[in-house]
């Protein structure tokens, strides 16, 4: 009988062993992402809050705010707003770059804002596609699939003078998308990281190969743009790719 209890004693702590590993090699990435600071960036009339390990972005077009993504703590999100003294009812479009839930979490927050995403997202949201072995992704409660209005790769549009183009950046996932916003600030979402002054594929990716294939796509985009601002890697100045 001790010897039995024993043996499942072993099993189970090698069991806790193996579940703990796997779970600190998930999760690493995690510690090295490094998001931009809450604030207005330098010399550009953009609003960055730094939620809960990665970035939103709010551009000023003086009748109303675009947003880029909207972020993994709702709570943290509306109080960084009410800081900065921006209100929810400003925030009038949302761009979102892709349909995982570290990007969706403050919809509820803009009941009124036209919400955007790439058509080639949708399925995760609406249960015809899996983002992994787990399942789906889902839209916060009280939100509505419907409400998204998909876009498509190069598609254009202007917001009282601020320009946002819509580019297609598959790997991350099917429907990944970047905002190129009046040509010059290139918002990545997790299309790809930058570290040390690296470019590479993003952890988590459905597709690593097809994330290096879609940079080189990009690479004369990424090297244009005056500012690239990651959604967990900070913002780069004139980064150029290799």
């Amino acid at each position: 009988m001790k010897k039995t209890i024993k043996k499942v004693l072993i099993i189970a702590a090698v069991i806790f062993v193996l579940l703990l590993t796997a779970g600190l090699i998930y999760y690493f990435p995690m510690f090295l992402m490094n998001p931009a600071e809450t604030g207005h960036i330098a010399g550009i009339n953009i609003y960055s809050v730094k939620d809960i390990g990665s970035n939103i972005y709010l551009l000023n077009t003086n009748n109303g705010y675009i947003m880029i993504d909207a972020g993994i703590s709702l709570k943290k999100i509306e109080d960084s707003l009410i800081e900065a003294g921006i209100n929810t009812n400003e925030v009038k479009w949302i761009f979102i770059t892709h349909s995982d839930g570290d990007h969706l979490a403050a919809l509820p927050l803009f009941p009124n804002a036209n919400i955007y995403m790439s058509k080639d997202e949708l399925p995760f949201l609406n249960g015809t596609m899996k983002r992994s072995f787990l399942g789906g992704n889902s839209m916060p409660s009280g939100i509505s699939v419907d409400r998204i209005i998909p876009v498509s790769d190069r598609q254009k549009f202007q917001f009282n003078g601020t320009g946002i183009e819509c580019i297609l950046a598959q790997g991350h996932t099917n429907g990944s998308m970047l905002f190129l916003a009046d040509d010059k600030y290139l918002f990545t979402g997790d299309a790809f990281k930058i570290k040390n002054g690296n470019m590479s594929v993003h952890p988590y990716s459905m597709d690593s190969d097809l994330g290096k294939k879609t940079m080189e796509q990009l690479k004369q985009i990424i090297n244009s743009s005056h500012i690239i601002l990651t959604s967990h890697y900070g913002l780069h100045h004139n980064f150029k790719m290799q």
